[in-house]
């Protein structure tokens, strides 16, 4: 009997050891897929059009380490942004957003700026640490939006974005278990865009057969992570061999992240990426001028990094 103890215990310490040694640092592994509840401000489209609707589901997974994550991220309470475009709950083209715009005062004695917004598939934005607005459309159709808001300078801008999914913690979409991709872009009337200069972390990266693949020194990198796009859809190993094997790694949002005074010097500037390598969708295509010079901006990795923060911070008007 001792013996049998004796095994057991080593063997659960090899298994410990094991997923340890995938786990990089400050990150934390779960497996598999959780049950999701309805999250979004849209559950069905009315426009009568043939759209790809698919609901905003949010889920909480446990790591073995008893910790609890919000898959694949957790929603702010608050308004929605104006449509500028909407195929789901709007005709499409929304020639009046400019009137339905309501300035957001964060500073009484503040600039008056209009901003320009285009997510695949989520945004929430921060202005000098107060909450503006959040995307409408939580997944698909994806629609494009404007914001109103009044702050002074020097101004930081603040975005959670998500790469949506329809399977709750295990960053994949719909039956096939398709691997998503990201990307936003966002322009601003005082001449702020999004570009280069921007620091963006990602905070959530999944679906991952080997959690180590993931390296920490210069930033999060997933970028030696397996993942293949595909024209039926973008595939991992795990997401072709077993979907429920894949794990996910995360990483604990700090509380103030969107707070003016927040340190974000460690993080990696932004990589850019062309419009067609994100999204051909209307909602962008039809309004294309209306973002210039934005250019679109994630972490380095479109495919596998699926929650990330991007802050800037404006000193004096651009123009």
């Amino acid at each position: 009997m001792k013996s049998c103890l004796v095994s057991a215990l080593a063997a659960a310490v090899l298994a410990a050891g094991a997923a340890w040694a995938q786990q990089p640092a400050g990150g934390t592994v779960t497996t598999g897929e959780v049950p999701g509840t309805i999250c979004g401000l849209v559950t069905a489209c009315t426009s009568g059009l043939r759209v790809n609707f698919n609901q905003q589901v949010c889920g909480t997974i446990a790591a073995p380490d008893g910790s609890k994550w919000a898959v694949p991220a957790a929603v702010t309470d608050g308004p929605a942004a104006v449509d500028i475009y909407n195929d789901c709950t709007g005709p499409g083209d929304n020639p009046n957003y400019q009137e339905q715009l309501k300035t957001v005062v964060i500073d009484p004695d503040g600039v008056e700026i209009t901003g320009y917004i285009f997510a695949d598939n989520y945004f929430e934005l921060w202005v000098n640490g107060k909450f503006v607005a959040k995307d409408g459309m939580g997944m698909t159709p994806f629609n494009s939006t404007a914001v109103r808001f009044k702050a002074k300078y020097p101004i930081t801008y603040a975005f959670k974005a998500v790469d949506w999914e329809t399977h709750p913690g295990m960053g994949m979409e719909y039956d096939a278990y398709n691997v998503g991709d990201g990307g936003f872009l966002a322009r601003f009337s005082d001449g702020t865009v999004t570009g280069p200069d921007w620091k963006v972390e990602t905070f959530y990266i999944a679906p991952l057969s080997d959690p180590s693949c993931v390296k920490t020194t210069n930033g999060r990198d997933s970028t030696a992570c397996p993942a293949e796009k595909r024209q039926g859809g973008n595939k991992t190993p795990c997401s072709l061999s077993d979907p429920k094997s894949c794990k996910a790694l995360h990483f604990k949002i700090p509380d103030n992240w969107m707070a003016p005074n927040f340190n974000d010097s460690q993080w990696p500037a932004a990589t850019l990426y062309k419009p067609e390598e994100v999204t051909g969708a209307p909602g962008y295509v039809r309004h294309a001028d209306l973002f210039k010079p934005a250019q679109f901006i994630w972490t380095r990795n479109l495919l596998l990094d699926n929650l990330v923060l991007a802050r800037y911070t404006v000193k004096a008007p651009p123009r």
